[in-house]
Order: C-alpha cells, then sequence, then structure tokens
C-alpha cells in the first residue's frame, strides 16, 4: 500500500507543468531577463498595428502589418516584419490579430522574434509602451510616387522623318500606277 501511495506521489510531481514565458517558443535559448524599458532601447522600431497577412518566405514567416501608432523609429501606415520560422529560433506565430511590435531593422526589413518583445495589444501593455514612450503618433501614408518619364535614345523624331516613309510608299504606288496605265494604252493601241 505505502509502495503505490509513493508511485501515485512521484506520477502527481511528474505531472505538475511548469509554465514557460508565453513569447518564447519551444527550443528558443531563454535570454537574460529583459525589462520592457531594456526592450524599448534594444529595438529600432516600436509600433502598434493589426496583422493582415501571412505568409512564408522561405526560413522566415512574413507578416503584413497595418500600422496604427508609431512610438519609436519612421514606419509607414503598412509594412512587413519577418521572423524565424522555427521555433527553435525564437520565431513568432501571430494570428491576424492587434500587436505591439518591437522590431529591429529599417524600412522593409524590419525582424521581429520571440525574446524582443512583440506582444498582444493589451491595454496593460500598451500603457506600459505609452509610458515609457509617450503616446506615439498616428502612422503616415508614404507620399505617392511620382512618375518621371525620360527618353530612351535621344531627341524625340520630327513629324517629317515620321511621315516620310508613308510619302515614299504613295509615291511608288502612283508611278506603279502610271506605269500600269501606260503599259495599258501600249496594248490597247
Amino acid at each position: 500500500m505505502i509502495r503505490r501511495l509513493l508511485v501515485l506521489a512521484l506520477l502527481a510531481c511528474g505531472a505538475v507543468v511548469v509554465p514557460s514565458a508565453p513569447a518564447l517558443a519551444a527550443g528558443c535559448p531563454e535570454p537574460a531577463k529583459k525589462t520592457l524599458q531594456k526592450q524599448t532601447m534594444a529595438a529600432d522600431a516600436i509600433f502598434t498595428g493589426t496583422v493582415t497577412h501571412r505568409r512564408v518566405d522561405g526560413d522566415n514567416r512574413v507578416y503584413t502589418v497595418t500600422v496604427e501608432r508609431v512610438y519609436k523609429g519612421d514606419v509607414p501606415a503598412e509594412t512587413t516584419v519577418s521572423t524565424p520560422r522555427r521555433a527553435a529560433q525564437c520565431g513568432l506565430r501571430l494570428d491576424e490579430a492587434d500587436y505591439v511590435f518591437l522590431a529591429t531593422g529599417k524600412d522593409a526589413e524590419l525582424t521581429a522574434d520571440s525574446r524582443g518583445g512583440t506582444a498582444a495589444a493589451t491595454d496593460d501593455h500598451l500603457k506600459q509602451v505609452e509610458r515609457l514612450l509617450g503616446p506615439g503618433q498616428p502612422a503616415v501614408e508614404p507620399p505617392p510616387i511620382e512618375a518621371t518619364f525620360t527618353t530612351v535614345a535621344g531627341e524625340p523624331t520630327s513629324l517629317e522623318r515620321l511621315a516620310a516613309p508613308g510619302v515614299a510608299l504613295v509615291i511608288i504606288g502612283l508611278l506603279g500606277l502610271l506605269f500600269g496605265v501606260s503599259l495599258g494604252r501600249r496594248r490597247s493601241s
């Protein structure tokens, strides 16, 4: 009876699940504990946004994000954030939802992983970010791209030069017609 109780006690102790940090993926090396303040200092861009599209590109997951507020860096109103695809490389698995992104890189080369501080945009998390960085700014639409036209080969062709082949064909046609009419008159005479 005592043996059975010991076995049950061991099984009960073995069944205790130790929760891991929600941002860390299985196999991802545990980083030194960083506070949100240290994470914001390490990030190049901090913004809130909604994941609108997900795709896999080689060894990365690429998320298209509609940006709402920018707290740090220059981030356009729509951007992409890439993360390693594998959990062992600290990749993020994001749903189509709202997040606070703490990313590194510039422009279209933004990256994030599970150790950098990217998390769901809860009220509590947003308050902490705003306490550190202020209220942020609304995302700005990029200016429209202006088209520029360049000539490919020198100056534009003049009207006379464009019309010359057509005029030459008309003259050749008229000469052929006159030649045909003159041959027809000689044969009939």
